[in-house]
């Protein structure tokens, strides 16, 4: 077995670091932070049909609307998180989840996060997703059970 020289060894940790940022590279940037803490991009949930759900706690329609968006989501046919309009910490959160009884994952979105869909101008607004990411539906004001009935047969439809 021969003897490796310094400069052998330079360019073998040099080749290390350079696949260690390609891979790095490779992994989806973080759009949303959940209520752990956990950084978690929007590619990550992709796969199947994602409704995000724009609600504040100030927002009466919003909080009347989870149930019915926590039955969704438990059905498992459309994935449902729900993003904070109002900046806050995994902890209010956390809080936030507890004391309204929300049941569907709950998310900050980053300042960076190139999302492909806006900011919503009124609340509750809600974008419908299709499995890779696509935005397929703006749905603007209360999720009823008519509108609950038009996702499910959305989603019924899907291959």
């Amino acid at each position: 077995m021969g003897r490796v020289s310094g400069k052998d060894m330079e360019m073998k940790r040099i080749c290390w670091l350079i696949v260690a940022t390609l891979l790095g590279a490779c992994s989806p940037a973080p759009d949303f932070t959940d209520e752990t803490g956990k950084s978690i991009s929007l590619s990550a949930l992709a796969g199947k049909p994602l409704l995000v759900n724009y609600f504040a706690p100030w927002c009466a329609p919003c909080l009347r609307e989870m149930p019915l968006l926590a039955a969704l989501h438990r059905e498992g046919r459309i994935g449902v998180i729900a993003i904070n309009y109002d900046p806050a910490s995994p902890g209010e959160l956390a809080e936030l989840a507890r004391r309204h009884q929300i049941a569907v994952p709950l998310m900050v979105p980053l300042d960076e996060a190139s999302l492909p869909f806006p900011r919503p101008g009124a609340l509750p607004t809600s974008y419908l997703l299709d499995g890779e990411g696509r935005l397929q539906e703006t749905l603007v004001g209360e999720i009823d059970e008519h509108r609950l009935a038009d996702l499910r047969a959305w989603a019924a439809a899907q291959p």
